[in-house]
This record gives structure tokens, sequence and C-alpha cells, in this order.
């Protein structure tokens, strides 16, 4: 077990030792324990079983820290027997000790003249948990082991019931021993050896029987769906569409002249797909990076929203996953399932209509595949899941994504290519300014404006039927919710609950049709305006009464292009709208309908206006 990770963490022990400076180790991951008495080793057993049933992790022991120094009193080899005998001492649900020696491994570990030894422990997959000690079950919780809570063990032993004939592990009748590649076995069990050498390469299939039976490759003597998936040698075979990915680049032309079928085992398909989008999706240059290549999508990100669609796919469906990409638009995924109805929220009957789709609820459909692909590093160990989507968007990498969930038993995954803080977002802030500075006392940071762009463009997007993720504390990095609270700029909606908080922007702010004060002013004289010449109005009432700014005819043209043309900029029907609108506000301006600020380029409302003489 002579890994980095382990490397680095004893180096810091010792410098600790060496200069007397306390340096923290312990962490979510890591634990040290003296085992120097009995309450040791029952405090070894709560942390394995804590780390069994969450992500795992490493605990060092033969030294323990007290008082915020090291105390190194070394693992006496005597002991042995008790740490072997971990694998066989937390019981599952049903009673049963189920034998836990493909999740928990120990090697010494020569420490400053003495012996430590580290004991590596693996998450079990969903479907074996919970494990309990001494009849409690345990969960990591930062640097602590806590119970878990008794409507999180129900909620789980629910969702393994569902399980239980899961598609994952289902036999295919018709494939045999002979089906699968013995160099993809041979592969798989390199990778579970890279942190321990715990399991022989196998000169022949027959040779590899014992093995796939402890991996579910094989089921009463039958391969499973999950043993084609990682190790079939033709899986399409006998999967068909279960392991199709179409991929298509929508130029606006003929897509049928740009596709990609892939059809292959679940590794080479999120390698062959993940190379597709990578090489179709635009590149450009970041002037805040000091003119360095920028990828219309991170590229951590491409790969979990691929790996993710077939890690969690619906393999009982016998439909393929379709990926398109349409250059500067959007990355689309659309892929074979649903939502279970305990991961949405919709309140499609209310005013202020919500969908959200609920995150941080560790459930798969395909837990040993789960399992399996960690292995080969191709999902996140600790399951992160929808909040890699949400930290992207805040971040400013990407805009919001959004679900379309119209198509039954198809979940669609839109991510919109641009940014979360765009022009429009800028727009929309800009003219509130006075508003919001009023309410809050304060100008807004970039993590402000960010969690009120996404709560804004979820509001939009939820009024088309189309779910956002949930956006809430708990996954909110910027911790900024609650002060936009106190400030009266977000609030809960009324069917928000305790568990599932649901935040609306302030109803001012999201104002964007003023025809009925615009009509309380000019009465007729704006009834007989064009819808452009009313856009302009609307615009800049906007401006006037929650900014209290005069607008330009240049800030203008690009908020009233998106709403009349789109978001995609041609150079010439922009120049050409620019000159109409700037036509427009001096005619309106001449009508005294407008007034022109003598002191700033621009306009405002003229709120005392009044008919000229002889008009009705």
């Amino acid at each position: 077990m002579k890994n980095q990770y382990i490397n680095d963490i004893l180096s810091r022990i010792q410098s600790s030792l060496e200069t007397g400076k306390f340096i923290s180790i312990e962490t979510e991951f890591v634990e040290l324990k003296g085992l120097s008495t009995g309450g040791d080793w029952k405090s070894l057993k709560e942390t394995v079983c804590a780390f069994l049933n969450t992500n795992g992790g490493y605990i060092i022991a033969g030294i323990h820290e007290r008082n915020k120094q090291y105390v190194l009193n070394g693992f006496n080899r005597d002991n042995e027997s008790n740490l072997i005998d971990l694998r066989k001492i937390f019981q599952a649900d049903n009673g049963t000790l189920p034998d836990l020696s493909d999740y928990l491994s120990f090697e010494y570990e020569d420490f400053q003249n003495t012996n430590l030894v580290v004991v590596l422990v693996r998450p079990v997959p969903e479907d074996l948990k919970y494990l309990k000690f001494d009849g409690i079950y345990y969960e990591r919780i930062l640097s602590q082991d806590k119970k878990i809570p008794d409507t999180k063990i129900l909620q789980h032993q629910e969702y393994k019931q569902e399980l239980e004939y899961a598609k994952e592990i289902t036999p295919i009748t018709e494939a045999s021993i002979n089906d699968l590649s013995l160099d993809k076995i041979n592969h798989y069990i390199t990778l579970l050896n890279r942190e321990i050498r715990k399991e022989t390469l196998k000169a022949d299939l027959q040779q590899s029987m014992s093995f796939l039976e402890r991996q579910y490759f094989i089921r009463q003597e039958q391969i499973t769906t999950l043993g084609m998936l990682i190790s079939g040698d033709d899986p399409f075979h006998f999967l068909e569409n279960r392991v199709e990915v179409d991929c298509y680049l929508d130029t606006g032309e003929s897509i049928a002249k740009d596709k990609k079928i892939f059809r292959n085992d679940v590794i080479s398909l999120m390698e062959d797909t993940f190379k597709f989008v990578w090489g179709n999706i635009k590149i450009g240059r970041s002037v805040s990076e000091g003119g360095s290549t920028e990828p219309e999508y991170p590229e951590d990100l491409i790969r979990e929203v691929i790996n993710n669609a077939l890690a969690h796919r619906d393999y009982y469906s016998n439909n393929f996953i379709a990926v398109t990409i349409k250059p500067n638009e959007y990355l689309e995924i659309k892929n074979p399932g649903t939502f279970k109805q305990k991961l949405t929220v919709s309140h499609h009957t209310h005013e202020m209509q919500i969908r959200r789709i609920i995150p941080g609820i560790p459930e798969t459909k395909n837990p040993k595949l789960a399992s399996a692909l960690k292995v080969f590093e191709k999902i996140e160990s600790r399951g992160r899941g929808m909040a890699t989507l949400v930290n992207a968007c805040l971040t400013n990498k990407i805009d919001l994504p959004y679900y379309d969930l119209s198509n039954p038993d198809t979940i669609c995954l839109r991510i919109p290519s641009g940014k979360l803080i765009d022009e429009q977002i800028e727009g929309w802030l800009s003219s509130f300014r006075k508003y919001i500075h009023k309410k809050s006392g304060d100008n807004l940071t970039v993590h402000h404006k960010a969690v009120l762009a996404y709560f804004y463009k979820s509001e939009v997007l939820n009024r088309k039927r189309l779910y956002t993720i949930l956006l809430a504390e708990s996954n909110n990095h910027f911790n900024v919710i609650e002060s936009l609270k106190k400030a009266g700029l977000i609030f809960e909606h009324p069917l928000s609950t305790e568990n599932v908080p649901l935040y609306m922007v302030d109803r001012e702010l999201m104002k964007d049709d003023f025809s009925s004060e615009l009509k309380a002013i000019f009465e007729s004289e704006y009834i007989y305006l064009d819808s452009v010449s009313k856009k302009i109005l609307n615009i800049i009432y906007r401006h006037t009464f929650y900014n209290e700014e005069p607008v330009s005819a240049r800030q203008l043209t690009p908020e009233i292009y998106r709403t009349e043309i789109g978001s995609k900029i041609d150079i010439k029907k922009f120049e050409n709208l620019g000159r109409k609108v700037r036509n427009m506000c001096n005619k309106l301006n001449k009508k005294t309908i407008l007034i022109k600020s003598s002191k700033a380029k621009g306009y405002t409302i003229n709120s005392d206006f009044k008919k000229p003489n002889g008009l009705i």
C-alpha cells in the first residue's frame, strides 16, 4: 500500500513529531488509532463501519493524537488476528455477517523504528449498505463517525428492495464464459491491484470463474449484464442498444453526415463518446486568462456527464444513448430512464411554477456497475453527481443546465453554451442596480450575482416545463443564500419545506412587463406604438424607476435583439436594429414620451407626460 497519499500523510506526521508543531491529519478519509486500549479497538470498529457505509478511507493504527500532539506507540503484531477479524464482524440488515475481504486490506509500514499498520477501507456497494456494528449503523461526516438516522436507513432499505432484481445482475441466458474477454478481465484485476495486490492474473477463462462470481460478472453460473458490460468480447451481440451511443454534430445542415455510432463495452463507450464530444466542441480564447485556450465546456464536466449517463442509465430499456453537440448553443445527452418521484419537485399549478431535481441522494440503478467503474476511475467515488454541474455553473464555466422530462422513459440533460452571468444577466442586474442597493445596502459580489442568476434562470426555465437542479444552502458553496434572504432579494416559495427549500427571486426583480404602468402614463400614445417601440419603453421604464439612470440606444439594442431575433448575433442584423432603435428613441423624444439626459447620453421615461393640445 505504498501509495503517495499515505507517504504524504506519514511525512506530515513525522514533521510534526520532529518540530513539535501540530499538523492536523484526520479528515473525511483519514483516521488515526492508537489501539493501546479496549476502547481504542471499539472506536476502530466504529470507524471501519462508518468508512464502509460512506466513501471509504484509510486508518493508520499505532499512532494517535492527544491534546494537539501525536503519540507514537506502534502496532503490536500479536493483534493481527483482531484486524483480520474485522472482515466478518459487521452485520447486514438481514442479520448475516458478510465477508468483507474485498473491502478491507492491511499493510505494515515501518515508521521511526516501529510498526504502523494501514487499514484501507473501500466503500461497500449500495445494495450491501448499510452495515452495523453492535447494532448501530455508522457513517463518516467530516472527521467524525456518526450514527445514521433511522429515516435514512429506512429509505435505503426500501431502495435495496427495488434493486433486488436489478438488470445489471440478471443472467444473459444465451451467453457463456467464452463470450468474455480474458484480456479485459485481467486488465480489471490489474486495476484492482493498484492499491494492494490481492488477486492474481488469470491464465484462462475457466480459472477466472471464482473471481467473476465474486464480482457478480457471473451469477448462478451464467454471465450477467454487468459481466458483459465490463468484459464482454462482443457486448452488442447480447445487449444490443444497451451498449450503443449515437453521437451527432448538429451544424444546422445535414446531421446525418456528422453522426458516429459506437457499440462496445461500457469503458470503451465512455472513451469513444468523450473523444467525439471533445473533438467537436468550440475552443475559444480567454481574455481573463491571458489569452489561454478555453473550451466551450470543461473537460472534467464532459467526462462526468457522459460517464454518469452510462453508469446510471436504465439497462432494462433496449434504447441507446443519444449525444448531440450544437456548437455555440448546447451539449445534450438523452438517456434511457426516469427520475424517481422523490427526486423531483413539481408545483406546476401554482402561479409561481416550480420544477426542480433534488441532488445529493446517493442512489443508482446499477450499484455494482458503479462500484466496478470506480476501479476504472470513471465515476467519482464520492458520487458527486449533479454537484459538478451546479459548481461549474456557479463558477461561470457553463450556463444553467436543465432537464427535459417531457419524453416518457427518457432523461434529457441539456447544458447550454455560454456563461451563467452573461450579457442578459448583467443587463438585468444593471437595470435594477439602485433598487438592489437600497434593499441590500451594498453592491452585489460576483457570488451574489451567480446565485441570483441561478434562481432567475431557473424560474424562467421552470415556466417552460423544464427542470433545474435544486440549489439550497447545503449545495451552495458560496454560502450567500442567507444574505440574499435577509436583503429580501430572494424568498422561500410558499410550498417550500424544511427538507426541500425552494427559493424564488424578489417579485419586483422578476418584472419584465411594464405595459400597464406605461399605459397609465401615456394612454393612447402607448397603445398605438409598434412592438419595438413598446419594448424600448419597457426597458427604459425599468432603468428609470429601478436604477434612476438614463439608458442609451446602444444599451437597448442587445436586449431588444435577443427578444426580436435571438441570442446568435448576426452583425448586419444587429447594426440594422441598432439604427432602428436610435431613430425610434429620437422620435419618442420628440413626442416628449422620452426625456434625453443632458448630463449623460441616454433616455428616461417622462412620467409627467401630457398630450399635446388638440390630440385625443
